[in-house]
């Protein structure tokens, strides 16, 4: 019996070493911590108008900031656009049509984003600008660019009242690759 009483608390101490000795070698590594900029890279940037003028638009890479921590591995960037659309199409167009020049003008803008530089496999929500103010503006997402998981519009910032659509910008949610990459095919929609 001595020894039963003697070999219990020699058999706690020996597992709680062990339990030890086995959690030090198994630790989760370190979150790394959110980038304060990333780069996002606009391109095949078109815009078209309802009196069938097209615009194609160079290329342009643009610096984009960390707007607010959503977690501590999730942030959410907020990307410029990389050309002043507002400015391109002003005085507004106007259609030889009297009946479409006193409307509203449709215009469209389909390009492609993709943002590198965020932490790997993480969840990233990135602000799209589009470089103008669109009257009933709309978003379509195309191909995924980065062949991760799908991404999708979502207003993670205030989801309770917003659909992810504002007149300037959509916000864009995605997990990033094994490169820290994510970026996606879009086309803008709406009226000046």
């Amino acid at each position: 019996m001595k020894r039963v009483a003697l070999l219990i608390p020699v058999l706690l101490v020996v597992g709680v070493l062990a339990a030890l000795l086995l959690a030090r070698g198994h630790s989760s590594p370190a979150v790394a911590a959110l980038p304060e900029t990333v780069q996002a890279r606009y391109f095949n940037m078109t815009v078209t108008t309802l009196d069938g003028r097209e615009f194609e638009l160079p290329d342009k890479t643009v610096t984009c900031s960390l707007d607010s921590a959503l977690s501590a591995e999730e942030g959410l960037y907020s990307c410029p656009a990389p050309h002043d659309i507002q400015a391109l199409l002003t005085p507004p167009q106007v259609s030889a049509n009297p009946v479409a020049s006193s409307a509203a003008v449709l215009i469209e803008i389909d390009a492609a984003t993709l943002l590198y530089g965020a932490p790997a496999n993480s969840w990233q929500t990135v602000q799209i600008y589009y470089g103008m103010t669109l009257s009933s503006a709309n978003v379509m997402l195309g191909e995924e660019l980065t062949s991760g998981q799908s991404g999708h519009i979502e207003n993670i910032a205030w989801p309770d009242f917003s659909r992810g659509v504002h007149p300037s910008y959509f916000y864009y949610r995605a997990e990033t690759n094994s490169s820290g990459w994510m970026g996606t095919e879009w086309l803008a929609r709406g009226t000046q």
